[in-house]
């Protein structure tokens, strides 16, 4: 499937060289990244002789040369310039190497459920997996199709080097990397089983989203997730908890300094409009609201592309994000393009609807769900609908020994009533189901 690559690659370096020339920061930046890659041996420099090989039809090595841009990410605590391999650049006959790769399947749970069972720890952690992708080294045959093109000066001549770990936004980087992290509880698992446990279902790609019932624990577990994981090369870092006991010799550098922890819908994904945190000094979810398009004139496709972007995995803010999509399908019904401005009125609509978001930073949801030292557990389901919509929402009943009881709420589901007329009934069957 792949053709000459080479071309493309050259072209898009020397513009990113122009781009660093301009701007001093981010040429420091940019120089220090590929200097790490190549101090840790994730990056090597294709030598002479090889090159010599292959132009001479000696070796019979197909290439494929990957273009390379800076991406800007001001909200990360730790590298603010990140280098970014562009997978999806078209060769010559119009296929990328992320066509002829096959993306695996997916075998970690989904964001819900780690939420969801992020919930019921009294003793709240998570960690970030340091270059969780770079640790794991590519097939030395497959190396030669992550080429770049790279010098630290316009005055040097250009080299040719190969990536030697597994490539951020290639089709099967998640799946091998999760992968190996599942063969390492397999592997090594056997010495540390609650470890072994956590790194099999507590992990979202690089993030561990986890907890215990108790500090000690939580001491534990961690202290267990270390070793695990160290003996494959990973470094957990960024610890956060809800009890900073439970942290207690961690070092400095290995924890986390955000005050909120973001969680994403897709980590590569770095347009942020609403979505859920967890703030570990008080226990608690709040909703991140950041405003986009302020006095513009709303069309079809901005005010979708806004609606697109409402995250909340838990559902906790679901008769607001519903409204938003009531909205949504009357926009479906106009008959105009999607650069088009929509009518007044259903503008004046979301205008209001849009600026009220706002309010929703004010909304703080406790994170546990349960009563210390419980002893009893309900849950209790409700369902309801309308013309409109219909949805379900999960209630959690805790019990202590003392007879003291904590109604939490869980989870919620919506969904926007079909076009179709349907009977209250139905509807109401549908938000049960």
């Amino acid at each position: 499937m792949l053709s000459d690559s080479k071309g493309v690659a050259l072209e898009r370096f020397l513009k990113i060289e122009k781009r660093l020339e301009h701007d001093v920061e981010m040429k420091q930046q940019y120089h220090a990244v590929i200097q790490e890659y190549l101090d840790l041996g994730h990056l090597r420099k294709v030598s002479e002789e090889e090159l010599r090989f292959e132009s001479e039809g000696l070796a019979d090595r197909h290439t494929y040369f990957l273009p390379h841009h800076a991406v800007i990410k001001q909200s990360s605590s730790t590298t603010k310039v990140r280098v970014v391999f562009d997978g999806s650049a078209r060769s010559n006959n119009g296929y990328s190497l992320k066509d002829a790769l096959l993306k695996g399947p997916t075998i970690q749970d989904e964001l819900l459920s780690l939420l969801l069972r992020f919930r019921k720890h009294e003793v709240a952690l998570v960690a970030d997996m340091e270059k969780m992708y770079r640790q794991v080294r590519v097939d030395a045959n497959d190396a030669r199709l992550q080429r770049i093109f790279w010098r630290f000066s316009p005055t040097d001549p250009i080299g040719i080097y190969e990536l030697l770990t597994v490539t951020f936004g290639l089709s099967p980087s998640a799946f091998l990397a999760i992968r190996v992290l599942h063969q390492l509880a397999i592997d090594e698992g056997r010495d540390h089983p609650k470890a072994s446990s956590a790194l099999v279902n507590d992990f979202y790609v690089d993030d561990y989203i986890g907890g215990t019932s108790s500090i000690d624990q939580a001491i534990q577990l961690r202290t267990e997730l270390n070793d695990l994981v160290s003996k494959d090369g990973f470094i957990l870092r960024k610890w956060c908890s809800n009890c900073p006991v439970a942290l207690a010799g961690i070092p400095g550098n290995q924890l986390g300094t955000n005050l909120s922890i973001f969680f994403e819908s897709n980590p590569v994904d770095k347009i942020k409009t609403l979505g859920i945190t967890w703030e570990p000094s008080s226990d608690q979810l709040r909703f991140l609201f950041e405003f986009n398009n302020t006095n513009v004139a709303w069309t079809r496709k901005k005010i979708l592309a806004n609606i697109a972007k409402l995250f909340d995995p838990l559902g906790l803010i679901a008769p607001i994000v519903v409204s938003a999509k009531i909205l949504m399908q009357q926009l479906a019904l106009l008959q105009t393009g999607w650069d088009s401005v929509v009518p007044t009125t259903l503008e004046k609509k979301w205008v209001e609807f849009y600026n009220q978001l706002a309010r929703l930073s004010e909304l703080s949801i406790d994170r546990f769900v349960f009563i210390s030292e419980w002893n009893d557990v309900q849950i209790h389901c409700f369902a309801d609908a309308s013309e409109l919509a219909y949805g379900s929402c999960l209630y959690v009943r805790s019990q202590d020994q003392y007879g003291n009881i904590r109604l939490e709420l869980l989870t919620l589901k919506s969904r926007v009533a079909p076009l179709e007329r349907q009977t209250l009934p139905r509807l109401e069957l549908c938000a049960a189901k």
